[in-house]
């Protein structure tokens, strides 16, 4: 771990404890007084590492969770703040001498050395303190990330970022501000599908200041459209390195958790939902929005503290996430899953795939080849510029956040829209705004509003992948209910006026309708168990009977008596759906006020 952010304890020697030395230069290091039996049990000076510093005692926000701040340099030089949990000092003292070792520290390997090593660092007591934190994101006003911290303590107290077992991450840097704005930012202008990736990337962090909930979208689109691209685009914001920013979706949902907490406030790309077990995505999914993992047990039979995060992640895939939810045999997705996950069409409309404009080059591919190479050359100094603005005043860009995300909800003019269409321009809205703010920081090199206008087209895409403004279940079940007419409609209905014609499973009658459409007549039962199964009946057929899709009978009820030619003229009960089924989608969408 290299240099944190906050006042640095002195690099004055430390007081060290009785029976340890440390010796400067070559071979310098630390050295123990030990008796050594062997010997003839004579007290000499032995060497147990190179030169090591203890100069901070570390604990937690809430006075748990004790440690030492270790400072040594490696065998090229270059210096080293490690936070070492005192957790790791029970047993042996393996772990920690593997993390040193693995970060260059030379220790010697006696048995002698390796007990005095231990004995060392356990004794020294420097009067520096620092707060030691285990989980990334938001602490107090500051902000962790495993090599830096953003933002001052009114105290002036150091803060770093500590944990028992080293992580895995791609925080890391390459190249300057400018150019990642000029190779990568550049290439997102006129770009929709883009802009609101990158924009993406610079939300996670507001979520706290605004207290919104995790959530995320999924790009879905067929392979070669240039989702992933996307993906890299975005993540090169935060970080990178040999494997980029993204993640995989293929993982068990334990692993998920894991990396899910690892992007506590922070921006998480997922790529390739189809190859993921189906019930893995569908756990993981609702894991990440609702912020929790699973509660388990410690061996002694008490419970940990379960994982938490709070995140935005951008998935990408060829299906919608409401697809693999239904392949895991969870049913169909729910409504509230479906605003937290946002599905968006990655073809932009345009002949080249998830682009509008490709800058000049050749052809999608040859774009998609420019961007991902810049975006794994030049990655990780956006979010650190935009983190260190965003901790200088946390509240007053809060502030202009909100004004931002009101003035794109009214842009949008959603306020007669279902409930569940407004939470979702508002997690537009908040993307919209993380966009605008970093350019208001210099940092994307977009012009003012391109990134609400970006994010807007992709609202409007939502929208219409969603099917209209309405309640998601009545806009949902009334696809079910023309979907079943158009793959039943010529074999489970029977003619209205052939008396004796044999239909296999009959769900019903059908006849020509005077506007030279087909009108069906399905019997109550079938109605209830297939045609609407799955959903609420009584709300769904009162939506049909609003959009006079139902004929309702003269007392309101939504079924009705009707004499039926192929039964003999005799009187049955039946739901009377008119033509309209087939142009309901359309005339939702026109009668949309976006």
């Amino acid at each position: 771990m290299s240099q944190q952010n906050g006042t640095a304890p002195a690099r004055t020697p430390v007081g060290l404890p009785l029976g340890f030395r440390i010796q400067e230069g070559a071979p310098g290091g630390v050295d123990s007084l030990e008796f050594v039996k062997y010997r003839g049990g004579i007290p000499e000076w032995i060497r147990i590492c190179d030169p090591l510093r203890v100069v901070a005692l570390t604990r937690s926000e809430s006075g748990n969770e004790w440690g030492r701040l270790l400072r040594f340099r490696d065998m090229d030089r270059t210096e080293h703040d490690y936070p070492l949990p005192m957790s790791m000092l029970a047993g042996d003292g393996t772990a920690y001498r593997e993390r040193l070792l693995d970060l260059g520290l030379r220790i010697e390997q006696s048995a002698e050395a390796r007990a005095a090593l231990t004995r060392y660092i356990s004794a020294c007591s420097p009067a520096a303190r620092a707060i030691a934190v285990s989980r990334l994101g938001w602490h107090n006003g500051r902000f962790v990330l495993p090599d830096q911290v953003f933002g001052d303590s009114p105290s002036g107290e150091l803060m770093i970022f500590q944990s028992p077992q080293p992580i895995e991450h791609a925080f890391k840097i390459a190249g300057t501000l400018d150019q990642w704005r000029e190779n990568v930012g550049a290439l997102c202008i006129r770009n929709s599908r883009l802009t609101f990736a990158v924009s993406m990337a610079f939300a996670p962090p507001l979520l706290d200041l605004l207290s919104e909930e995790s959530g995320g979208a999924n790009l879905v689109g067929h392979s070669s459209t240039g989702k992933t691209t996307a993906l890299n685009a975005a993540g090169s914001v935060w970080g990178g390195g040999r494997f980029g920013f993204k993640r995989a979706w293929r993982a068990t949902v334990n692993g998920l958790e894991g990396v899910a907490a690892i992007h506590n406030d922070g921006f998480l790309g997922l790529d390739e939902i189809a190859q993921a077990d189906s019930r893995a995505v569908a756990e993981a999914a609702y894991l990440f929005a609702n912020g929790q993992g699973k509660a388990r047990a410690r061996r002694d039979g008490s419970g940990r503290v379960p994982l938490s995060w709070r995140l935005l992640f951008l998935s990408t895939g060829e299906v919608p996430l409401a697809t693999k939810i239904t392949e895991a045999g969870f049913g169909r997705a729910m409504a509230g899953q479906a605003v937290r996950v946002l599905d968006i069409p990655a073809d932009a409309g345009s002949r080249f795939g998830l682009f509008e404009d490709i800058h000049g080059a050749k052809d999608g591919d040859v774009f998609a080849r420019q961007i991902n190479e810049a975006a794994a050359t030049y990655y990780g100094t956006p979010i650190r510029t935009y983190l260190r603005e965003l901790t200088d005043d946390p509240g007053g860009c809060a502030d202009w956040v909100e004004t931002i995300c009101n003035q794109f909800m009214s842009e949008l003019k959603i306020a007669g829209c279902d409930g569940q269409v407004q939470r979702a321009a508002g997690r537009f809205a908040l993307i919209a705004a993380a966009g605008e703010l970093a350019t208001q920081m210099g940092i994307t090199g977009w012009e003012e509003g391109a990134a609400s206008e970006a994010v807007g087209k992709c609202f409007r895409a939502w929208l219409s992948m969603r099917g209209g403004t309405g309640p998601l279940e009545i806009e949902s079940g009334i696809r079910q209910v023309r979907k079943f007419l158009e793959a039943h409609g010529d074999s489970r209905f029977s003619s209205w006026d052939e008396d004796g014609q044999k239909t296999i499973n009959r769900a019903g009658f059908k006849r020509r309708a005077s506007d030279g459409g087909w009108e069906y007549f399905i019997l109550p039962q079938v109605f209830r168990t297939e045609v609407c199964n799955g959903f609420d009946v009584p709300s769904l057929t009162r939506e049909l009977v609003r959009r006079d899709i139902i004929v309702a009978s003269p007392d309101g009820k939504p079924s009705r008596s009707e004499r039926i030619p192929a039964l003999g003229n005799k009187t049955t009960r039946v739901y009377r759906i008119t033509s309209a089924i087939f142009e309901a989608d359309d005339e939702n969408q026109n009668s949309s006020p976006i």
